[in-house]
């Protein structure tokens, strides 16, 4: 447990590095950095009503972190958890609009059930397509994200539009199929909480189970975990139901909290939650932070630009610069993992498998 919350130190370095080199590059803009970062602060941390607010904008992050951190852990570049996270909230939808009559309590769950559903089966096809075929889940899983956003259009515009409203729509869910808050009087929903019980136990599923050595040992390794008796291909399709099925859920709480369909549900949470888990260095409790911190800079940077005149696009900036700081921090380690795999033979791949544990 303790070598595992260690790979969290880097990250926080490199975190500590980007906020300093951020500074810099605003000061050098002639901005007052100073009355920035207070901006940020503000927006984020002035209140409870801003404090819950963050942890809202946080939530889907959390989940596609999530789901991003297990398939990178299996060595499987899974850059389809928006689509995912999309079909998600598709079939939340549904059932939210066509299971009115249940109580509150089942429909949630049913939803959430259907969220994970419709992310399993985004993801099941890249996943075979990888297993059986080797065909390059970044190309696949990218081109299902454009299918989806496509399909929701195509739903919002036609089939479940509300015509009541401006802007294309679905019509609104069940009002009892709404996340009911965390504390009263806050915007803070059952999601979030949801999110860091998942987060702990993905934790203890990867570094505590035998289907996490078998994650781990394919991610360092498919001869070595073959060799180990590890059905690479079921597993490779099993690390992406699992992924898909987190960033489904994603989308099915983020439709439960804004009560209805469009195409804008999601603002780009499956890319940014790449990010999130390069930042946490595919660890799960250190997802929860790494979502915590983007949420933190995306709700304060319209404040940013509205108090301190600095534009909101300097977050993205800022966020890229972490990334940076990130992939350097963690270089050395890469670096030592490739000379392992290519000294490797054929006679020590039962040793590499080992070695995962």
């Amino acid at each position: 447990m303790r070598v595992r919350f260690k790979s969290l130190i880097r990250p926080a370095i490199a975190i500590g590095i980007s906020l300093a080199i951020g500074a810099l590059i605003l000061l050098v803009a002639g901005y007052d950095v100073g009355k920035a970062f207070l901006a940020i602060w503000n927006a984020s941390f002035r209140n409870l009503r801003t404090i819950t607010t963050t942890f809202n904008k946080a939530s889907p992050l959390l989940y596609v972190g999530l789901a991003v951190a297990i398939s990178f852990r299996g060595n499987v570049f899974n850059i389809g958890a928006e689509g995912q996270l999309l079909m998600g909230a598709v079939f939340a939808t549904i059932v939210g609009l066509y299971l009115q009559f249940l109580p509150g309590f089942l429909l949630i769950i049913l939803m959430l059930l259907a969220g994970c559903l419709g992310g399993a089966l985004w993801a099941f096809i890249p996943g075979y397509l990888k297993a059986r075929y080797d065909v390059s889940e970044v190309i696949t899983t990218i081109m299902f994200n454009y299918i989806a956003l496509n399909f929701i259009g195509y739903l919002v515009r036609g089939p479940i539009r509300d015509t009541t409203q401006a802007e294309p729509q679905s019509f609104a869910i069940a009002r009892q199929g709404f996340l009911p808050s965390l504390i009263p009087g806050t915007p803070l929903h059952l999601g979030y909480l949801l999110g860091i019980l998942l987060a702990i136990g993905l934790f203890y599923l990867l570094f505590k189970t035998y289907i996490g050595y078998e994650v781990r040992a394919v991610g360092l390794n498919k001869n070595a975990a073959n060799v180990a008796g590890v059905n690479v291909r079921k597993t490779v399709v099993g690390t992406m139901l699992i992924s898909g099925a987190l960033a489904g859920l994603g989308g099915a709480i983020e439709l439960a909290n804004i009560h209805y369909l469009l195409e804008g549900i999601s603002p780009g949470y499956g890319f940014t939650g790449i990010a999130v888990a390069i930042l946490a260095n595919s660890n799960p409790i250190g997802v929860i932070f790494s979502s915590f911190l983007f949420g933190f800079l995306n709700a304060g940077a319209t404040s940013m630009q509205r108090s301190a005149g600095v534009s909101a696009s300097f977050v993205q900036i800022f966020q890229g610069i972490m990334i940076i700081a990130i992939a350097l921090a963690s270089v050395n380690k890469t670096k030592i993992t490739n000379k392992i795999k290519k000294t490797l033979g054929k006679d020590k791949n039962i040793t590499a498998a080992k070695e995962v544990e």
